[in-house]
């Protein structure tokens, strides 16, 4: 495991603030059960570093299960909410600790700018480091475009999507249906009376 650890602890260590916020974590055991590649691995977090092994004869905190790709999209997504409710990651044990250790990746705050200045120089690294930066916003507009398009061609064009307004008047009127079988269920009970 020594390549995995090494590997991690790497990663962590481009965040210079990582070593404080896995200090709370220092004592846990978080298991990861990979799926697909049928591997169990044991984090123990201290304010220092992640060791990680292939075995451990205690009791876990918290198992986090799913497929390399999932545990990864996990990590660096700000909500996993969607990935839980798939079901494409299973948390048990103690849920909250597996939240917040999840979380303590996805805020992770990396300057590749060092890094990439040890390798490339400084005045490559800060115009990669725009250029990315750049790249990264058009990305995201993209994505907003694309997104946007989408959803209005289902919704417009289509129609195999209702839209907003559409699932509004809809639940009102079966709320209007629903007041109206209990009236008619009253007056029922009134005149068999």
């Amino acid at each position: 495991m020594l390549i995995v650890e090494t590997v991690i602890n790497r990663y962590l260590a481009l965040d210079p603030e990582m070593l404080d916020k896995l200090e709370v974590f220092s004592g846990k055991v978080i298991k990861l059960e990979i799926i697909g590649i049928n591997k169990v691995l044991y984090m123990l977090p201290d304010g220092k570093c992640i060791q990680v092994s292939t075995e451990y004869e205690g009791e876990v905190d918290t198992t986090l299960r799913g497929t390399p790709m999932a545990l990864f999209k996990m990590g660096i997504v700000s909500d996993a909410a969607t990935l839980l409710l798939k079901g494409e990651v299973e948390i048990s044990g103690d849920t909250r600790l597996g939240h917040q250790f999840k979380n303590v990746f996805s805020q992770m705050d990396i300057d590749w700018s060092e890094p990439l200045a040890d390798i490339v120089g400084d005045t490559f690294a800060y115009q990669i480091q725009q250029s990315g930066k750049k790249i990264g916003g058009w990305g995201k507009d993209v994505i907003k475009s694309v997104s946007s398009s989408v959803s209005e061609y289902l919704q417009e064009e289509s129609r195999d999507v209702i839209t907003e307004t559409e699932l509004n008047i809809f639940n009102d009127d079966v709320d209007q249906l629903r007041d109206d079988v209990d009236r008619l269920q009253a007056k029922i009970k009134t005149l068999s009376k």
